[in-house]
């Protein structure tokens, strides 16, 4: 680490424009858990713990990556499933052999395909989820548990097939829980306090871990979840990784425990709530308990707990469906259609965030074909509508407006052009924007139609008017040049 290096001066560090541009991410949780494949479908997780409350959350949970967990605890669904499925003598090690055993056949340049179709700019992989299995042939082994890694590189060959497809690849690892150290099973929210690994030697682990995995494959992205030991020299892993990968970014769920600290959830939770900025709603999940991470690239907000407006760069994270891991459990009415999709990317990149979004993958590595259905629905569209997302910023009101028949209007800006996205179809040909004012040049047009557009100021209101009526689409935009008054 260079001597120069502070905490002060990575907070002055400028965020690469890649990231901000870059508008949709896909976060690929795939592992041991991909083997039993199943979570009762309970709900979206952060909504079922508002109002179910948390205990329920643990022993309902609908993460299938949270299977190793679910399967301890008496009386769950995840249980009895276990228990029916897979006998007296099911152990969580027999899914980590049949995992392993499995990657042999595995095609990662076919698992990226669908995925690449999403139109997404990124990949974040699971290196490591709760469950501490290494995604690698990590130098660095589990001192706990024989055979916990991946003999095959997964990390490694999902990094080429991602890159050979055009897109930054970064990667998951979850410093803060890892049950092979102990602390299951988790039922509530002091559990998880007291499930986090405290001594040096874990600290050292993680360190290790990130370090191996900085080295071998130059991620874009460091992800960590559920904060870092508290001896961890995060200062100096931060500083060698931007020397090593200059435009590379870190996510904000890297936060410490103070050092002198051995519990004390109410504390966490004063400490991390009171620091973190305001949202719209209920705090995302991941923040309750955790400690505020001194440094972070980009803020992550779980599911539509969107921040106040502000200059930070942030990302929702969203899976799918309820679980982020694949759960054969989950049906067509479990996993976000292909509308709720592009208009949740349409509001969260005219909030300013970044949308990631959860996907699983069989224990073979392929997708369902529903989740196949919905990424490329989400590619189709931005094949015509991309440049109102991709490299785009907010503009005007966050929250945006209506139009005058009540379709929700959200709006973007790139260089003079100003994108008006419509969360619906339009019945008629006639298209009112309200508090717009364009000079009297401007150019209209709807993107991916064919038809032709015109324009006129009739107060303080635009009415775009087309030559046809517009195909049934989950949004239209319409491209405005130069931009409004």
């Amino acid at each position: 680490m260079s001597p120069s290096v502070t905490w002060e001066s990575l907070a002055e560090r400028p965020v690469p424009p890649w990231y901000a541009d870059a508008k949709l991410g896909i976060l690929l949780c795939w592992g041991p858990f991909s083997v039993p494949a199943w979570a009762p479908a309970s709900g979206e997780p952060s909504r079922v713990a508002a109002e179910q409350g948390w205990d329920y959350l643990f022993s309902h949970d609908p993460r299938s990556e949270w299977y190793g967990n679910g399967m301890e605890i008496p009386g769950s669904p995840t249980h009895r499933h276990h228990r029916a499925s897979w006998g007296r003598m099911g152990r969580y090690d027999s899914f980590v052999q049949a995992f392993r055993l499995g990657l042999r056949d595995w095609d990662p340049a076919g698992s990226i395909g669908p995925i690449a179709d999403s139109g997404a700019r990124y990949l974040v992989a699971t290196a490591k989820h709760h469950d501490g299995f290494a995604a690698w042939p990590a130098r660095r082994r589990n001192p706990r548990k024989r055979g916990w890694q991946s003999a095959r590189d997964v990390v490694g060959e999902l990094a080429e097939a991602v890159r050979g497809r055009g897109m930054r690849f970064g990667v998951y690892y979850s410093a803060g829980l890892d049950w092979t150290f102990g602390g299951t099973p988790i039922r509530s929210l002091p559990d998880v306090q007291g499930a986090i690994p405290r001594t040096r030697s874990y600290a050292s682990y993680v360190d290790a871990h990130w370090r191996e995995l900085i080295s071998r494959y130059s991620p874009s992205i460091l992800w960590s979840d559920v904060g870092s030991p508290a001896s961890q020299d995060l200062l100096g892993l931060f500083s060698d990784y931007y020397e090593s990968v200059p435009d590379g970014v870190v996510n904000d769920r890297f936060g410490q425990p103070d050092p002198d600290e051995h519990g004390g959830l109410a504390r966490g939770i004063v400490r991390a709530v009171g620091r973190i900025p305001p949202f719209r709603g209920r705090h995302p999940a991941h923040t309750r308990g955790m400690h505020p991470a001194r440094h972070a690239d980009f803020h992550t907000v779980d599911s539509e707990a969107f921040p106040a407006p502000d200059d930070r760069p942030w990302e929702c994270v969203r899976s799918l469906g309820y679980s982020c891991g694949y759960s054969s459990e989950e049906t067509e009415d479990h996993v976000l259609p292909v509308a709720a999709l592009v208009r949740l990317l349409c509001d969260v990149v005219s909030r300013g965030g970044n949308l990631l979004l959860g996907v699983g993958p069989r224990a073979d590595g392929t997708l369902s074909p529903l989740h196949v259905q919905r990424l490329r629905g989400l590619g189709e569209w931005l094949k015509l509508n991309g440049e109102a997302i991709y490299g785009s910023r907010p503009w005007g009101d966050p929250g945006g407006s209506s139009t005058e028949d009540g379709i929700e209007v959200r709006f973007t800006t790139r260089g003079m052009t100003t994108y008006a996205i419509l969360l619906g179809t339009p019945a008629g040909r006639t298209i009112v924007l309200p508090s717009l004012r364009l000079l009297p040049y401007a150019g209209v047009r709807v993107l991916g139609s064919l038809g032709f557009a015109s324009w006129y100021q009739e107060g303080k209101d635009i009415h775009v008017r087309l030559s046809e009526p517009l195909r049934e689409s989950p949004a239209h935009v319409v491209s405005i040049t130069p931009q409004p008054r």
